[in-house]
């Protein structure tokens, strides 16, 4: 199957609005707010030179040629979306990953580093992203694996609207019960509702066990 190949152009944000671009001039230009398909760095510039292919990035393509050589690489995308999480406070995730002090080690701000470890590591089978195996802690070769859906939703962190302290044991107001569930191959299973914490997270540590899940027990915590 023929690749398609990713369009790079800068993306509009929002309205474009007219000024005149410089002190001078006698006709005002069509301006926008873009974001850089490279860097991912906002920058403005006018609407022709975007759609005329004059400007083609914020300017990295200028100083930093090396890394955008990678662009059409397989792992491209994963290296950008992991810096843009952990780096860039406009990114939709990251007020989960770098608003909480989730960083990107030095050696894999270099794209040529994560490649050369992606590379080295990845198992090549479809369906597998990488992973930090400890969610506190950042991404660097120590700190990442390659992992399948499920074990990445087994390896979350416990949720902010948790009740317990237990991971899959939350307090249930009108029932009146504290309530077990289990999520594996993306089914949640519902283990049972228990008048005490005790008596929940015993029932959850058992059910893992009697049924051989790869679950962290509540002691593994």
């Amino acid at each position: 199957m023929e690749e398609i190949e990713k369009d790079m152009t800068p993306k509009l944000i929002g309205e474009t609005w007219r000024e005149y671009p410089t002190e001078t001039s006698k006709q005002k230009a069509t301006y926008g707010l873009f974001e850089c398909q490279y860097c991912g760095k906002e920058f403005e510039a006018q609407v022709s030179d975007i759609k005329n292919g004059g400007t083609k990035s914020c300017g990295c393509l200028i100083g930093r040629a090396g890394t955008h050589l990678f662009y059409k690489h397989r792992f491209y995308t994963t290296w950008k979306n992991m810096r843009n999480r952990c780096i860039n406070p406009k990114d939709k995730a990251y007020k989960d990953y770098g608003g909480r002090g989730i960083t990107v080690c030095e050696e894999w701000l270099d794209i040529t580093n994560f490649i050369a470890w992606c590379e080295a590591t990845h198992p090549n089978i479809s369906g597998v992203s990488v992973d930090r195996i400890n969610n506190d802690k950042g991404y660097s070769p120590e700190n990442c694996r390659w992992a399948d859906g499920t074990t990445q939703n087994i390896n979350k962190r416990m949720q902010k609207n948790n009740t317990s302290g237990y991971v899959g044991v939350n307090w249930k107001k009108d029932k009146n019960i504290w309530e077990v569930n289990i999520k594996h191959h993306k089914v949640l299973k519902y283990v049972g509702g228990f008048k005490t914490i005790e008596e929940a997270v015993q029932a959850r540590d058992k059910y893992i066990l009697e049924n051989n899940l790869p679950h962290k027990l509540s002691t593994e915590y």
